[in-house]
């Protein structure tokens, strides 16, 4: 191959891989769960991150927020979006993370967070969602629907 054809073909080597190099941000453990938090801290200024976030949430979380959602649809008369009960304050970590540690057993993971003072810690799930990883907030349970006519009125 003569030399021009040689820097052809590292030209394009080089440049098809800037696109590839990259990986999505949900392609790890700790990478979701960093842009996760992103998403919820940019959520108290636009409230579109709110989605971002949502989207960014395993089954078992996605389908609390939904009950709750439905629940307070029907309470509320009017349709709420379950991304619209991510609140800010509630979700997320009350410090900034400096470091984070994940450990992987199958399709579950673990991402210890450290913050600046040894105090700061937290322990986040996340679960493989297909190719992806979706994180797992601890959420409160759903209290159970009071059963209607119980009281034999």
């Amino acid at each position: 191959m003569s030399l021009g054809g040689r820097v052809l073909l590292a030209s394009l080597l080089l440049f098809g891989s800037w696109g590839c190099s990259r990986a999505a941000p949900d392609a790890t453990a700790d990478g979701v769960l960093h842009a996760w938090l992103e998403h919820m801290e940019d959520s108290q200024e636009d409230p579109k991150e709110a989605r971002e976030a949502y989207r960014l949430l395993g089954p078992a979380a996605r389908a609390n927020l939904a009950e709750r959602a439905a629940r307070a649809s029907q309470t509320e008369g009017r349709r709420t979006e379950p991304y619209e009960l991510l609140a800010a304050g509630f979700f997320g970590l009350k410090f900034r993370p400096q470091s984070m540690k994940v450990t992987v057993v199958g399709d579950k993971a673990t991402v210890e967070v450290s913050g600046e003072r040894g105090a700061e810690r937290a322990s986040v799930v996340c679960v493989k969602e297909g190719a992806s990883w979706r994180v797992e907030p601890e959420l409160p349970p759903l209290a159970p629907l009071p059963m209607r006519g119980a009281g034999g009125l």
